[in-house]
């Protein structure tokens, strides 16, 4: 007895620990009211569970009324092994509820795509009648479409394609990729099918395009719409991601499937270590999001819309003579519309490298085909004091545009009787400032071209560009926008020529700081001069991606008329992108605008394609604000999934 008692391993507590559960989502879908999640736990590997989001909220999932799924083999009669399956896509056709699913080979690792259905009222049993034996890719029927008496697919990890069936049974592939990698664009990586949703418009078609940079993992969704009558013809495709992220790269982090819940869509992603997240965006193509927001600005068909070479049809000596201050390039114009035209005032480069400012006008704001013979406004090197340059001008040494010296980058606006055009003024790099000049409304509108003085307004000794003056002012003062971070920067001034003299200075603070959490990462400066709307100043601005630092993209912002340092709405990705030829010509990825006007109930963005050309693109002013203000609610969290 006393052995047993003096023995410390017998009294000794052995210490069990409990193994903890973790879960693999496989896939979801809806469920009448519910969100619905196929899942595994790694207590139980062989099993399949389904279970609800609990009141009404689609992160939070609840234990409490799992089911257990069975998929029984229909081509052999036998169950098959649940722990070999994963990613489950969920459709519906004529009450026939459809799974297809990979089966991986836990040896080999090789995946085939299984289809099941299940006929009854419940979710749990299912009969597995096709294997696809070339598909081997995520995967999913179209719910309720059926097109000639076809059902039909959408497959992809790399590129997306169809497939079709008249019976769920056999499955013929069509031969051509409907959505492929595009170089230039957001999506110029795999394309991971998602998921599909058929509106009044079309079938929408969704897609995974992320990618892995540097230590982060940057999310993008991407999407596009097939026609109803033809689901292999694309109607529309988005310029630039509908949802875009940037978290940790983790090795296995891979989207899980989407949900769709009347006018919006949720995405789910898991990994190992992270867990579950899930974002919930608005679904294009409906009422709460019209689809003008994915448009964006529509680029006029016959672009450009002034050239060098535009002038190759007029008489020798008008052609030689326009020829020597545009040969080298007419961009980055400034509009204004009065006396019922439009008012173009565009950069020239000419052969000897200098900047000019020529000018043409229009009824309709497309077509400019009186351009003055003679540049309107340029620089003589006495008006700041500097002295003529003697080295030889090239082109590919110059990167403002390809210009050495001269006037660059026009922003006009009218405050009272008088017409205000605010430049920079460029003569190496050594020297550039902000400058104006103004001239008479009647002059301006005769052709008139009797300029007063130029004046530099930004403080010497400091590179300044992109500033621009707003068409009113303001408690009295002229408004100038210098600046648009680290925030909006406004100074209000009583007399122009008293920045000139130095009786008042602007100190603009100008922050080169990459976001990451919006599309803007990097913002160059304002555009055109803001435009006074009922909602709010319209304020359009150049920026940059992380990923793509060598293309110049537009954004707008809406700011208060009382405080137009106050932000009402930001779109949550670029408006103008260059992705034409004449964006890429002589500076390849570059969209310059510096010109808008309000001409009737449409917006009229006048910008430089590829430092080299004039271009315009439109939009209905109503649908565009519409949009914007709705764009604030684009910007959706990822938020983590929990079990209860």
């Amino acid at each position: 007895m006393s052995k047993l008692l003096n023995n410390k391993t017998h009294n000794k507590k052995v210490k069990i620990v409990k193994k903890l559960e973790s879960f693999t989502p496989l896939g979801f879908f809806k469920n009448n009211d519910y969100f619905s999640m196929f899942y595994k736990s790694s207590l139980s590997l062989n099993d399949i569970y389904l279970i609800n989001n609990k009141n009404g909220d689609i992160n939070n999932f609840s234990l409490k009324n799992k089911e257990k799924i069975n998929i029984k083999n229909g081509l052999f009669g036998k169950n098959i092994d649940l722990e070999k399956i994963n990613n489950i896509t969920y459709s519906e056709i004529n009450n026939t509820k459809i799974i297809t699913f990979f089966y991986i080979d836990t040896k080999t690792k090789e995946k085939k795509l299984y289809l099941a259905v299940n006929k009854g009222k419940d979710n749990t049993n299912w009969k597995i009648n096709n294997t696809f034996m070339e598909i081997k890719e995520s995967a999913g029927v179209i719910s309720d479409y059926i097109f000639d008496k076809k059902i039909y697919m959408y497959y992809g990890d790399s590129n997306i394609s169809t497939a079709f069936s008249s019976n769920l049974g056999k499955w013929y592939k069509d031969k051509d990729s409907v959505l492929k990698k595009r170089p230039g664009f957001f999506d110029n990586n795999n394309l991971k099918f998602l998921g599909t949703k058929i509106i009044d418009r079309g079938i929408l078609v969704f897609y995974d395009s992320s990618y892995k940079v540097n230590k982060s993992l940057k999310i993008q969704i991407g999407l596009a719409m097939f026609s109803l009558n033809d689901p292999n013809k694309i109607i529309w495709r988005s310029d630039d991601a509908i949802f875009e992220n940037e978290i940790p790269f983790e090795n296995d982090f891979e989207s899980k499937g989407m949900v769709f819940d009347n006018d919006q869509f949720t995405i789910y992603w898991h990994s190992k270590k992270t867990g579950i997240l899930s974002a919930t965006l608005n679904l294009p193509f409906t009422n709460n999001l019209d689809s003008k927001l994915f448009q964006k600005l529509e680029k006029h068909d016959n672009n450009p819309i002034i050239s060098p070479d535009s002038f190759e049809n007029i008489n020798n000596v008008s052609k030689n003579e326009i020829k020597k201050w545009t040969a080298n390039g007419t961009f980055n114009p400034t509009a204004i519309n009065l006396g019922e035209k439009i008012h173009l005032l565009f950069r020239a480069v000419g052969e000897d490298g200098i900047s000019r400012i020529g000018y043409s006008d229009s009824l309709d704001g497309f077509n400019f085909d009186d351009t003055h013979c003679k540049p309107v406004f340029y620089l003589k090197r006495s008006h700041f004091g500097r002295g003529h340059m003697k080295d030889k001008y090239d082109p590919v040494l110059y990167e403002s545009g390809g210009s050495w010296g001269g006037c660059e980058d026009p922003r006009v606006t009218k405050i009272d009787d008088r017409i205000y055009m605010i430049f920079n003024a460029f003569d190496g790099w050594d020297f550039i400032r902000v400058a104006y000049t103004s001239i008479k409304e009647k002059d301006f509108l005769n052709n008139n071209w009797d300029w007063d003085k130029p004046r530099l307004i930004s403080p010497q000794g400091e590179i300044n560009k992109n500033w621009v003056i707003f068409p009113e002012k303001i408690n009295g003062k002229f408004a100038i926008l210098h600046s648009l971070t680290p925030n909006i920067q406004i100074d209000y001034i009583n007399r122009l020529e008293d920045l000139e003299s130095g009786k008042a200075k602007i100190k603009s603070k100008y922050e080169r700081k990459l976001k990451s959490k919006s599309w803007d990462t990097w913002i160059r400066g304002v555009g055109p001069s803001p435009l006074k709307t009922e909602d709010g100043w319209l304020v359009f601005y150049h920026a940059v991606t992380a990923d793509e630092t060598h293309k110049y993209k537009l954004g707008v912002l809406l700011l208060d008329l009382n405080d137009p340092t106050r932000i009402i709405a930001r779109a949550t990705a670029p408006i103008l992108t260059p992705d034409m030829w004449y964006e890429n010509d002589s500076k390849p990825g570059i969209v310059y605008a510096c010109g808008a006007i309000i001409k009737g109930d449409s917006l009229y963005i006048y910008y430089g394609g590829g430092d080299k050309h004039v271009c315009v693109a439109t939009a209905s002013l109503k649908e565009f604000i519409n949009n914007l203000k709705n764009s604030k609610d684009q910007t959706p969290s990822i938020k983590k999934v929990k079990f209860s």
